[in-house]
């Protein structure tokens, strides 16, 4: 029986190359935000304080 050769899915490769390339960007930042500042933020969020900036950025 003959099964045809898998088809690549030319944009879904691309997707899947972009991600991979920014979570190694996002592992080798060695900056880190505390679980306190994103709860409180991910809260002003929550109760619908859509312009409330994400917390800074802390460095190691």
């Amino acid at each position: 029986m003959n099964h045809p050769a898998a088809q690549i899915d030319h944009e879904l490769e691309a997707e899947r190359q972009l991600l991979e390339a920014a979570v190694a960007k996002a592992e080798a930042d060695q900056r880190y935000v505390t679980h306190e500042d994103m709860r409180a933020w991910l809260l002003r969020l929550a109760h619908g304080d859509f312009n409330a900036p994400p917390p800074d950025l802390r460095d190691p």
